[in-house]
């Protein structure tokens, strides 16, 4: 029986591609409550915590090569996640049969997301909307708006500016201004956000 040995994970990733999406069932990351309070020492705490991860080298300043490594730390970090979703027997390789397993799984899991009006899938898709982490596309190591907002002519961006945007977002949110947003103010800043994306969206070019 022919196998795809480890070593060529790269071509083994383009041919599995969306069939390795994390399957039902399976832990996921431990993430906050989206429903809790949250204070703004709490966006400090989280903020300063994230800096501290972005700073590799711990000079007090996060650079497009620090984001740029990050991504692909990241990106070698799904590759072996997508490897061991693959290697249903854990023996270091992958089958024929285990790739058109997982194929036939995902594309189940995606019939049945289809399947629900307004799924997330087809929402991200009409709006045109993806996801850029630290050096993926558009995201700060790369060259787009959102590296160049983040890293600004200086080149690098510090713990105090990434502080300083997330309490202006926290406070954008913080609608009653008493230094606690909650899950319903979360909830109106998203209805304000695609209120502004239809506005633009309808606006002749």
């Amino acid at each position: 029986m022919k196998k795809f040995s480890i070593l060529g994970g790269a071509a083994l990733l383009a041919i599995a591609g969306a069939a390795l999406a994390q399957p039902p069932g399976e832990p996921r990351a431990q993430r906050p409550d989206r429903d809790a309070d949250v204070t703004r020492q709490q966006v400090i705490e989280r903020t300063d915590r994230m800096f501290a991860e972005l700073d590799a080298n711990r000079d007090g300043r996060f650079t497009p090569e620090e984001a740029r490594a990050r991504g692909e730390q990241r990106r070698q970090q799904r590759a072996e996640r997508m490897f061991d979703r693959l290697d249903l027997d854990r023996n270091g390789s992958i089958t024929r049969e285990e790739m058109a397993q997982a194929r036939a799984q995902h594309q189940a899991r995606r019939g049945e997301r289809g399947a629900r009006p307004g799924g997330p899938g087809m929402r991200h898709r009409r709006m045109g909307m993806h996801h850029g982490g630290p050096g993926g596309p558009g995201g700060p190591g790369g060259r787009g708006m959102r590296g160049q907002r983040l890293f600004g002519e200086q080149g690098f961006a510090t713990a105090e500016q990434f502080r300083a945007r997330a309490l202006a977002r926290f406070d954008r949110v913080d609608a009653d201004r008493n230094g606690v947003v909650t899950a319903a103010e979360r909830q109106a800043a998203r209805e304000q956000r695609r209120g502004r994306m239809r506005e633009r969206r309808q606006r002749p070019s």
